[in-house]
């Protein structure tokens, strides 16, 4: 319960942060009479699924068995946190008048999918630092965080999402066998998992050892 409790401020600031991001949605619907990026509010809502699913965790108190069928169901989800900022592509279908509005906008919502993500990957490590020692928990973070670069690639390039995972899973899984048992004809494939993956270890890495200096 002190968990909870400890979580508050950040959930206050992370409602003022989506506010303001829904307010430079609104100014934009306003202004250019085009609803187009409304998808953006969609995309927050599945990167704030991982966050709920900790705080849950840390709420209630699960057996074994709860506990590792919501942490399948985390990780399924968490990709879509960091996805967000992929949306960056859509900038090149801005107008000169409104380019860094647009800018400002979809990184606002990027930023917070990302925040909504890391916050919720801290707790995760927690929970298993509980079950694991700290030297095998941090392994498992990141793993995971390179998953999520691997996640992302399934959901921007191949365009797959974490609902198919249940409505089409031998496609999906035909897709991740394919790059896994020929990883050499889908160097792409890697590369963009590395990278991305990577770049989430660093910056989770930096959030990390400043949480870890207090």
């Amino acid at each position: 319960m002190d968990t909870i409790y400890k979580q508050i401020p950040f959930i206050k600031g992370f409602i003022t942060a989506v506010t303001f991001s829904l307010l430079l949605l609104l100014i934009r619907i306003i202004k250019t009479d085009s609803i187009f990026y409304l998808f953006l509010v969609w995309n927050l809502f599945l990167a704030c699924i991982p966050y709920a699913i900790t705080t849950l965790l840390n709420f209630k108190n699960v057996n074994r068995y709860g506990f590792w069928i919501c942490f399948v169901i985390w990780l399924a989800f968490l990709p879509n946190s960091p996805y967000i900022l992929t949306d960056l592509q859509h900038i090149r279908l801005s107008s000169l008048q409104s380019v860094w509005f647009d800018v400002l906008l979809i990184l606002s919502f990027a930023i917070n999918g990302l925040i909504a993500g890391f916050a919720s990957l801290w707790e995760m490590q927690k929970l298993l630092c509980v079950r694991f020692s700290k030297k095998i928990g941090n392994a498992i973070i990141y793993i995971i965080l390179l998953l999520c670069g691997f996640g992302i690639y399934l959901g921007r390039v191949l365009r797959w999402n974490s609902w198919d995972i249940l409505q089409n899973p031998t496609d999906i899984l035909s897709d991740i066998l394919k790059r896994i048992i020929f990883p050499i004809e889908h160097i792409n494939t890697w590369a963009f998992t590395f990278g991305f993956g990577g770049f989430l270890i660093i910056m989770y890495r930096l959030i990390q050892h400043h949480q870890e200096r207090k």
